[in-house]
């Protein structure tokens, strides 16, 4: 089983480098309630969370890990999950309770997160369960977390989860993943990935019921290189960077290519225009059919909840359930069922440099969109 989080071991919380002022450690938490006591919300909205979320994805295309945690202070809900795609066999373990008045506790069944230390590491645990996966996955931080009120942006464009703060961030990860029988080293040469945490409303928290209809698109990709990374459209810096903060992307235009039997996408081209009038081209291909569907997350949308069952986040299923299953997403009629917001895996290649990351998009909404050549979307050379 995994330790107690280091705050009931009397560790310090508070301690975070400088550069991430105004944020100290305490922010890695999920307590964030402004500007009232952490177990009275600043809101009555019963579409009020808090997530973070992280992904590990290797250089070979055999293996990707995408896990999250969130409460729900005005459900009084608190879940969390895990998807494995070990060369297209994508294994979910989802794990539900009562939120509870304590949330610094960080353990959700099987599955627990740590902050080891603030904005530089964490551990990610799955202990043993009935679905054959397990894991324990020390993250690095790589970049530098900056703090970004996103809220009054989207609320002036229309969207209905405009109310929303957080951060964003990359790293690589060590450790091992266990499924089927095959354990799987993570060494940071060859395994690195992305995570957030945000907090605030968001659509669709609680059921089919509470969700406008609206749909974002396309977040486009999560990759991180050397020098510099583009997570959407923020632009970070390798901690310890002699320049403050970070930057944003001015405009972004996409050539995607899709699956011709399932419309997912497959691969494309992505122009980035920087504030400063600077231009690259991003090139990027998936690796086989390693995806993560997050549907099976509880990620709801157009497509509706998770493929069996169309549970939504946030929605009470009862106290202490875990549930999960394991879908061959080798086969085209699968993926297309379960297909919805979706993080694939690929390989990015720009200015000569070559990484590894993800891609979100909203399967199939992304193909229609850029069939019709809206929201900065087009096809390039049709599906394939």
């Amino acid at each position: 089983m995994t330790p107690d989080p280091p705050h009931s071991q009397g560790a310090p919380l508070s301690d975070a480098g400088s550069e991430h002022s105004p944020m100290s450690g305490i922010d890695e938490y999920l307590v964030h309630n402004y500007p009232h006591p952490v177990r009275v919300m600043w809101t009555t909205d019963a579409q009020a969370y808090e997530r973070i979320w992280f992904t590990a994805q290797d250089d070979a295309g055999a293996l990707l890990v995408v896990c999250g945690l969130a409460f729900y202070p005005n459900l009084g809900t608190a879940e969390a999950y895990a998807i494995v795609n070990c060369r297209g066999q994508h294994t979910t373990v989802r794990a539900h309770r009562l939120l509870g008045d304590d949330r610094m506790h960080m353990r959700v069944g099987p599955l627990a997160f740590e902050v080891v230390e603030p904005f530089r590491e964490w551990r990610l645990t799955l202990d043993d369960n009935a679905y054959g996966v397990s894991y324990d996955i020390r993250w690095r931080d790589t970049k530098r977390a900056v703090f970004r009120n996103l809220g009054a942006g989207a609320i002036a464009a229309g969207k209905p989860f405009g109310n929303t703060a957080g951060y964003d961030g990359f790293g690589v990860q060590e450790g091992w993943v266990k499924l089927a029988g095959e354990r799987f080293e993570l060494a940071p040469a060859h395994f690195n990935g992305t995570r957030d945490h945000h907090w605030g409303t968001r659509d669709g928290v609680g059921g089919r019921a509470r969700w406008s209809g609206w749909q974002h698109v396309i977040s486009g990709p999560f990759v991180q290189f050397p020098d510099w990374c583009v997570w959407v459209d923020h632009l970070l810096r390798n901690l310890g960077d002699p320049r403050p903060g970070s930057d944003t992307l001015h405009r972004r235009r996409y050539l995607l290519r899709f699956e011709a039997d399932t419309n997912l996408v497959l691969g494309g081209e992505v122009d980035l225009e920087l504030r400063s009038g600077e231009s690259r081209t991003m090139t990027f291909s998936r690796l086989g059919n390693q995806i993560a569907f997050l549907r099976c997350g509880m990620y709801g949308g157009p497509n509706g909840g998770t493929p069996d069952g169309d549970v939504w986040q946030g929605e009470f299923v009862g106290d202490g359930v875990v549930s999960g299953e394991t879908y061959d997403v080798t086969d085209p009629a699968v993926r297309a069922r379960i297909a919805g917001l979706d993080q694939h895996h690929m390989r990015f290649e720009c200015d000569g440099q070559v990484s590894y990351g993800l891609f979100e998009a909203y399967d199939p909404l992304c193909y229609e969109t850029a069939l019709k050549g809206r929201q900065g979307l087009s096809l390039q050379g049709g599906t394939q």
